[in-house]
């Protein structure tokens, strides 16, 4: 491993006003980057004293145990705290000999990116740093659904397609766009296959390291807010899309929440009639509003909760209603309904517990 270009990680803190366990630092040379958190002297005095030795050696690959420690001198500058780093050593997931395709020099280009443009050049620099290239071929499949998120990807040339439930196409992305970061946001595994229309290259980072650069940079957070927000919109129109025509599947593809949050959204009228381990239940909706529903003995609002409550099953909409629920009220407001259900879940759950 060659100290010219490495990074470091913060293993233990004892009392540092200015960093934290878990921070990481990429150093070039004799320059550090501290991802936008405030310089200390002290520490790039100590991590150049330290690299000078290694500058032109490398450390024995077969031995990444021996990476380096360095423990900062607070204690002799009157600084009251001090860290201990140690080096990472990476392992190359490209085959022997194999070089990942070059990241872009060009800056200005990538402030054209959605992601980068509310970004100086030195920190759209500075991020760029801790990603990586790959490069996919045509047909070839990137990401697929159940997958755990690891990686987010930044398209730098071709374009991608998003398939969803169903085999459905969702979205095309192209270059500058982005993709696998609604696992990364919200922790669920892949909701969506991805698959590259034609050879694509890509830009790539870690989950440790997405995460590290959005809790440093404000504007990236904003960023990935809005894009999460417009992603779930769409993604619940392309399912309500899905099933107001009739379709049928299982619960373990889409809940019975985002159906009904699909359903609402677009304000279908049908019949939802669900097969589940404790026998069958309907919902019916008018314009998006939930009429009646039936479960069991119970029906009206004890039968939407218990409901909900279920996880296994399979389901089928029709777009047509009993002659008799034409004119019915409905049962309660949707918004009440569904988080009056939430909270009923997390009751069970804190009771259990």
């Amino acid at each position: 491993m060659n100290f010219k270009e490495t990074r470091f990680k913060i293993v233990l803190n004892n009392h540092c006003p200015l960093y934290q366990a878990g921070d990481e630092f990429k150093i070039t040379g004799r320059t550090i980057s501290l991802m936008g958190k405030s310089a200390c002297l002290t520490l790039i005095s100590d991590m150049t004293t330290a690299l000078t030795p290694f500058q032109e050696a490398a450390l024995p690959a077969e031995s990444p145990e021996q990476a380096l420690n360095i423990k900062c001198s607070g204690d002799k500058t009157g600084c009251p705290g001090a860290i201990r780093l140690q080096s990472l050593v990476e392992a190359s997931s490209e085959a022997p000999g194999k070089k990942s395709p070059p990241l872009p020099e060009n800056i200005q280009e990538l402030n054209h990116f959605s992601i980068f443009k509310t970004l100086k050049d030195d920190q759209v620099a500075e991020i760029v740093s801790f990603f990586k290239t790959q490069a996919f071929k045509a047909g070839q499949i990137i990401l697929r659904k159940g997958d755990r998120g690891e990686k987010l990807f930044i398209i730098l040339s071709g374009s991608v397609e998003v398939i969803g439930d169903y085999g459905t196409s969702i979205a095309v992305l192209g270059k500058g766009e982005i993709f696998g970061e609604m696992s990364l946001l919200t922790g669920s595994p892949v909701s969506t296959k991805v698959r590259a229309i034609e050879d694509i290259k890509a830009m790539v980072i870690s989950a440790s390291h997405f995460r590290m650069i959005l809790n440093q940079y404000s504007p990236l957070q904003m960023y990935f807010a809005r894009l999460l927000v417009q992603r779930l919109a769409k993604s619940n129109i392309e399912r309500s899309k899905q099933v107001s025509s009739g379709m049928a599947g299982n619960l373990s593809e889409i809940t019975t929440t985002e159906l009904l949050q699909a359903l609402n959204m677009s304000q279908k009228t049908g019949a939802l009639t669900l097969s589940l381990p404790k026998g069958e239940a309907r919902i019916s909706l008018r314009e998006g509003d939930i009429i009646h529903a039936e479960f069991r003995d119970r029906t009206g609002e004890e039968a939407f909760f218990e409901i909900i409550k279920e996880k296994r099953g399979k389901f089928q909409f029709k777009p047509v209603l009993a002659t008799q629920e034409i004119t019915a009220p409905k049962i309660g407001e949707f918004m009440y309904l569904m988080m009056e259900a939430m909270n009923r879940i997390d009751d069970a759950a804190d009771a259990e517990e």
